[in-house]
């Protein structure tokens, strides 16, 4: 057996593809927790922190927080580790090199998603908005950090434009199997609508990352918590970041249906 048919033997396990629908359902669930945090933002709570760091928070504060902490990492580093097996094996689309690129690179951040919750675990702290400066104000004190700065926000953008256009062309429907049509047109409605939302959130997060930049503040430069509440402040708000909000519940929710619904 060779290294290729190894990984798919893995990657076809019932016991791998358990956990990867399992790391979807925390995906779901992480962007339920946000769009809620950011819904509370929206009516006034200023002590809610509408990003993962919050939602992370949020579930070590629950009841058993521990041991929802370790479900977390577990199906996160599955679930990173599947895709990354995908993208070997381009088990993708029509099996384009995009495709497999597409599957390393969530396969990445994935397994980048399951460390805060491990520091939460051994009693670490996340302050995600403190790190966002930090981090900045080391870029901006060089042309060339400042320089790097724009092409994150550059490249943040041009994810969430490709969610926006995921979500409205429904690039999506290949990850699904096929279904019953009722179900199948709930699903890719839940789909379509979560996935605009979540895009929305990648431009915003973009576009503030870029103007600080540009005006060299590192001190605005805080993360997903600190552009939706850039958006909270500008006209009509409230109502913006409410819709921004239902919108991530929404792709919460297509994320729970693709653990169920999920072409593996």
């Amino acid at each position: 057996m060779n290294g290729s048919e190894a990984v798919q033997q893995v990657h076809e396990s019932r016991i791998f593809t358990l956990v990867a629908r399992f790391g979807w359902v925390v995906t779901g669930l992480l962007h339920v927790i946000i769009g809620a945090l950011a819904i509370a933002v929206a009516f006034g709570d200023r002590r809610a922190r509408p990003d993962e760091v919050g939602a992370f928070e949020a579930i070590a504060a629950a009841p058993l927080g521990a041991v929802l902490l370790v479900a977390v990492i577990v199906s996160l580093v599955g679930l990173g580790l599947w895709m990354l097996a995908d993208a070997i094996l381009n088990g993708g689309p029509m099996h384009r090199w995009t495709s497999g690129v597409s599957s390393a690179a969530q396969g990445l951040v994935y397994l980048a998603l399951a460390v805060p919750p491990g520091i939460l675990l051994f009693g670490g702290d996340l302050q995600s908005g403190r790190t966002s400066r930090a981090l900045s104000a080391f870029l901006l004190d060089s042309t060339a950090g400042a320089v790097v700065l724009v092409l994150i926000g550059v490249g943040i953008a041009i994810v969430g434009g490709y969610f926006v256009v995921k979500g409205l062309r429904r690039r999506f429907s290949w990850e699904l199997r096929p279904m019953a049509e009722r179900r199948g047109r709930a699903v890719r409605a839940l789909g379509a609508v979560g996935y605009v939302a979540r895009g929305i959130a990648f431009l915003l997060l973009a576009g503030l990352i870029i103007v600080e930049a540009i005006e060299v503040d590192p001190n605005d430069v805080t993360g997903l918590a600190g552009a939706l509440g850039a958006v909270r402040r500008g006209f009509l708000g409230e109502f913006w970041l409410a819709s921004i909000g239902a919108g991530l519940v929404i792709y919460g929710v297509y994320g729970f249906a693709r653990a169920r619904f999920a072409r593996l």
